[in-house]
């Protein structure tokens, strides 16, 4: 299977770390060069902003970049031959199994758009999972948010259908594909493979610190209690899968599964 690598020209650390760490399972990469959104004039910006906002602050320019990036990526997987490919950032380890599990196609069931095949360390909701053959891998139809574009294989038609949503910049790319509160996630046949295959570490993120900068205008501090309240929530959602009344449900009365998803490096 074809892996393409997005990385910026001025990243050459990354580079260079990026093919050591796929050097080390035996996979090649084709590197393809990222769009530097911070190089881009604000006439450019504004061209490819979609003119009503629809994520909860303004596109930065590094985000925006990183969206054209893989939009590139896809124009040049739906343009080939190959039925399926797959699309890394250049700041993933990858896990042991990736060797194996990238080395072919045909363990992917017929009608799959994408596989999302890294973690964000969040809770999920999978359909009934199906092991890959000769790996300690299993893969389940995606039912929920799990943000983070860090690595995905996409199908070549699923390639061609995706371009058609991303003329126009609203959101965030992995929030496009990997977010069921946008119209793309409804329209893809999207699985989770688990335990993943990779994860972003390693690299501080080149695109969070404008994201910060951002919230911190557009957002106000919570109170105390507010804040008391919020750590509450977040205790309560790193353990949810387990506590949750309508999640246990689920679990016991269907093949469905809520999981964090787990990376074995």
């Amino acid at each position: 299977m074809k892996c393409y690598l997005i990385n910026l020209d001025r990243s050459a650390d990354r580079l260079e770390q990026m093919e050591r760490e796929f050097g080390r399972y035996g996979l090649d990469f084709t590197r393809v060069p990222a769009v530097d959104g911070r190089l881009l004039s604000q006439a450019e910006l504004d061209a490819v902003v979609a003119p009503v906002r629809r994520w909860e602050i303004p596109m930065p320019p590094g985000e925006i970049g990183c969206f054209l990036s893989h939009r590139r990526c896809l124009e040049i997987i739906a343009s080939g031959d190959d039925a399926f490919a797959a699309v890394f950032e250049d700041d993933i380890v990858l896990s042991r199994q990736a060797q194996t599990v990238l080395s072919s196609s045909d363990w992917i069931p017929a009608g799959t758009d994408i596989i999302k095949i890294e973690t964000f360390n969040t809770v999920i909701l999978l359909d009934a999972v199906t092991r890959i053959k000769g790996t300690d891998c299993s893969y389940g139809r995606l039912l929920s948010k799990h943000l983070c574009t860090g690595g995905y294989i996409v199908s070549r038609d699923a390639a061609k259908h995706m371009l058609t949503f991303m003329n126009e910049i609203s959101v965030p790319i992995d929030n496009l594909i990997f977010d069921p509160a946008y119209e793309m996630f409804a329209g893809l046949n999207i699985y989770q493979v688990y335990p993943a295959l990779c994860k972003q570490e390693g690299f501080v993120s080149l695109i969070e610190s404008d994201r910060k900068t951002l919230r911190r205008q557009y957002k106000h501090r919570p109170s105390f209690p507010g804040l008391v309240v919020r750590e509450i929530a977040r205790s309560y959602n790193r353990s949810s899968h387990i506590l949750s009344p309508s999640k246990l449900w689920t679990r016991l009365t269907s093949k469905k599964r809520w999981l964090r998803v787990q990376f074995k490096p």
